[in-house]
C-alpha cells in the first residue's frame, strides 16, 4: 500500500518512479533533490551539452536515482528512460540565446524532442505528463498583469517552439487522453543559473562581472522589466502541481506579480558588492528578442495551492551571490567562461545582415 504523507499543503505518494528529462540543468537540479526529499525513485536522462554532472553528484550514491546519459531526440534513449516510470517532468530543452544562433537545431531538440517524450509517456501509460513551459509564449505584454489568456506573441525561436511543445502536450491529451499539466514560470534565478557561453543569463552574468569589479552591462535602456523567480520555488510548484489531479489539463502561470526593471537589478548587484551604480552600469544596443514588459498574474495557481513565490528579489539575489562565492572556482575563472554577446552568430557578415533584414526588410541574407 502507498504511504502518503503531508508536505507543503500538499500530498505526496511516496516511492512513485519518476522520470525528470533535463534533470542535470538549471531547474532539474533542484527538481531532483526536492523529488528525493519526498522519497521517490527518480529516473534522470539529460545529454549534459547543458546540464552538468556536477549538479547531481552530491546524489550520484542514492539508490532511488538512476541517471542515464541520453537525448530526447534519440527514440531509443526516450524509451530507456521512461520504462516503468509512473509520471513525466519534461524540463529538457534548449534555451532562447540558442534558438538566435541555432534556430533549426533548437527546434529539433524542443519540438521532436517533446513528441519522442510524448510517445514513450503513452506506451508506457503514464498518470501524468507534467510539461514545464515559459513565460517567453506571451511574448511582451499586450496588457498587464499578464494571465493564461494572454495571446501567444513568440519574440524568439525559442518561445515558438515552448507554445509548439504547449500545444503538442495539450493535443496527446485530447486525442489520446493522456493526463498531462502545464507550469509556464515567469523569468528563474538562482543557484546553478548557467553564466558560461551561449546559456548566460542576465543575472549570473552580472553578479560573476561584479565579482570581478566589472561593468555590469545593460542591453538597451533597462527600462525593460521581468517578473522574476526563484528557482526552488518553481521546482517546488512543480512537484505541488504533480501531486494535485484538479489541477490537471491546465496551464498555469507561476509568477511573483511583482514586476521589476533590469536597471533595478544591476542597481542591487552593485549594492551588494559594494559598486557604484553610476560607474558600473553600462549600457550597450539592444538585444535581439528582448520582451520589453513582463509582469504575471498567478491567481489561478493560488486559487489551487494557496501560495505563490514569497523569496524577494534582493534576497534571492543574495542567496544568488552566496552560491556563486561558494564555488570551487576563482572569481576570473567564472568569467573567462563569459560570452558576453552570447546571441550572435560566429559569421559577423550574415548576423549583421540577418539583423538589418529584420529592422528594414530590403537587405538579402
Amino acid at each position: 500500500m502507498a504511504v502518503n504523507q503531508k508536505t507543503n499543503n500538499f500530498t505526496v505518494e511516496a516511492r512513485k518512479r519518476i522520470v525528470v528529462t533535463g534533470g542535470a540543468g538549471f531547474l532539474g537540479s533542484h527538481v531532483v533533490p526536492q523529488l528525493l526529499d519526498q522519497d521517490r525513485e527518480v529516473v534522470v536522462i539529460d545529454n549534459f551539452s547543458n546540464g552538468k554532472k556536477e549538479h547531481l553528484a552530491p546524489y550520484a550514491d542514492d539508490p532511488r536515482l538512476e541517471i542515464i546519459e541520453g537525448d530526447i531526440t534519440r527514440p531509443e534513449d526516450v524509451r530507456r528512460a521512461f520504462y516503468g516510470c509512473r509520471q513525466v517532468i519534461h524540463l529538457a530543452v534548449l534555451d532562447l540565446r540558442q534558438s538566435i544562433k541555432e534556430p533549426q537545431r533548437v527546434s529539433e531538440v524542443n519540438i521532436m524532442g517533446t513528441i519522442n517524450c510524448l510517445e514513450a509517456a503513452l506506451r508506457n501509460r503514464v498518470e501524468l505528463f507534467l510539461h514545464c513551459s515559459s513565460s517567453e509564449v506571451y511574448g511582451s505584454g499586450v496588457y498587464v498583469p499578464m494571465d493564461e489568456a494572454h495571446p501567444f506573441r513568440p519574440e524568439t525561436p525559442y518561445a515558438a517552439s515552448k507554445i509548439a511543445q504547449d500545444m503538442y502536450v495539450q493535443s496527446y491529451g485530447r486525442v489520446y487522453g493522456l493526463p498531462w499539466a502545464i507550469l509556464r514560470p515567469f523569468n528563474m534565478y538562482g543557484p546553478n543559473s548557467p553564466w558560461e557561453g551561449v546559456r548566460g543569463e542576465l543575472i549570473p552574468k552580472m553578479i560573476v562581472r561584479a565579482m570581478n569589479g566589472f561593468p555590469l552591462v545593460i542591453f538597451g535602456d533597462g527600462d525593460q522589466t521581468r517578473d522574476f523567480v526563484y528557482v526552488k520555488e518553481t521546482a517546488g510548484a512543480l512537484l505541488a502541481l504533480a501531486d494535485h489531479p484538479e489541477a490537471w489539463s491546465r496551464c498555469l502561470n507561476f509568477c511573483s506579480g511583482r514586476e521589476t526593471p533590469v536597471r533595478r537589478i544591476a542597481e542591487i548587484i552593485c549594492r551588494q558588492f559594494g559598486l557604484n551604480p553610476e560607474r558600473y552600469i553600462r549600457r550597450e544596443d539592444p538585444r535581439p528578442g528582448d520582451v520589453r514588459r513582463h509582469l504575471g498574474d498567478s491567481s489561478q495557481f493560488r486559487s489551487f495551492f494557496g501560495f505563490t513565490p514569497e523569496v524577494g528579489i534582493e534576497e534571492g539575489i543574495g542567496l544568488t551571490i552566496e552560491w556563486f562565492k561558494s564555488l570551487p572556482l576563482k572569481a576570473e575563472e567564472l568569467l573567462s567562461g563569459e560570452v558576453l554577446r552570447n546571441w550572435e552568430k560566429e559569421d559577423v557578415s550574415y548576423r549583421e545582415d540577418l539583423f538589418n533584414y529584420r529592422s528594414d526588410r530590403t537587405a538579402r541574407i
